[in-house]
């Protein structure tokens, strides 16, 4: 953002707002607080509390405030779990995956993920992120966004299948 440019600001909200709401809305599950986060993700924008580390692009950076917006949002909803190494939480999808097309029935899996893999997945094959550049968001290494994705995948494909399974008879 160019320092006395009154346009940036509404630039950068049309370039980034729809990517910031459908990451921070598949992380909610609540369209209201992605709403709110993505609003608060601008405001710090806008009050110049960007801290771009070396090498981080602006989208990394606003990607990363949007998480902890979420993050910040699920803790106080109590809806993350101590336990990280679990990557499926629910019961079985089944019923509700017969009854649906595809892609409401990976949208209900999708939802059904711990937040940590919900997140690798939803920032790699929805906003095409790279693997460094989702290290960066959610602060961690490449090694272990590869590991949260594997376990994501292997928990959806396993949810899955008997949805496919009942599709192919």
């Amino acid at each position: 953002m160019h320092a006395g440019d009154p346009n940036a600001l509404g630039e950068l909200y049309k370039r980034h707002h729809q990517h910031l709401l459908r990451y921070c809305s598949r992380l909610l599950k609540d369209e209201q607080c992605a709403k709110d986060a993505v609003q608060n993700v601008f405001v710090k924008l806008q009050a110049g509390q960007q801290n771009i580390r070396n090498g981080q692009s602006l989208q990394s950076w606003l990607f990363t405030v949007a998480r902890n917006e979420a993050l910040a949002d699920i803790k106080l909803r109590k809806n993350l779990t101590a336990d990280d190494s679990i990557a499926w939480d629910g019961d079985s999808p089944e019923e509700e995956l017969l009854a649906k097309e595809m892609n409401d029935v990976v949208g209900i899996v999708l939802e059904r993920l711990h937040a940590p893999y919900r997140e690798v997945i939803i920032l790699r094959e929805y906003e095409r992120l790279s693997y460094e550049e989702i290290a960066g968001v959610t602060g961690t290494t490449v090694s272990s966004v590869k590991s949260r994705l594997f376990k994501a995948r292997k928990a959806l494909i396993e949810k899955l299948k008997p949805y496919f399974n009942e599709r192919k008879s």
